[in-house]
């Protein structure tokens, strides 16, 4: 986990002098294009193609912020398949009732909140028999 949290600072601050994809992971899949190149067996291109490029000056900046996620610390929160993205999934379920390319007004924003609340802590099913019921809608079967 550590070698991955400082292969993006290190991935960032090579070039075509200095590369530092040592910590990048291999193979043919890799998210790295010079690792992905060698595995391919072609010559990398040139690090001119990255879109983020790091300076020694920004690296040495950033690294103590680095180091600290990289401390065991850090890490041990996330042992045993726990994760500090927890809100991650909720907000996506918020985000699929109330889309985030294009305006929404305020009341849509409120509703699908409580919609997301409802399904993320009980489940679509529940959540789709308290609307049902709570909208006056004729009765109507739903299996579980």
């Amino acid at each position: 986990m550590k070698s991955a949290i400082y292969a993006t600072l290190y991935h960032c601050s090579s070039t075509d002098a200095k590369p530092k994809h040592n910590k990048c992971p291999n193979g043919k899949l890799s998210c790295c294009f010079f690792k992905r190149a060698l595995a391919n067996g072609e010559s990398p291109e040139s690090h001119s193609v990255m879109k983020t490029k790091l300076t020694e000056e920004v690296v040495a900046k950033i690294l103590p912020v680095y180091q600290r996620l990289a401390s065991n610390e850090i890490l041990s929160r996330c042992t045993s398949g726990k994760s500090q993205n927890a809100n991650e999934s909720w907000h996506s379920v918020i985000w699929s009732h109330c889309p985030k390319e294009s305006f929404q007004s305020k009341k849509r924003l409120e509703i699908s909140v409580v919609t997301a609340v409802s399904e993320f802590n009980f489940g679509s099913l529940f959540t789709l028999k308290h609307v049902h019921q709570n909208a006056s809608l004729p009765s109507m079967q739903i299996s579980e």
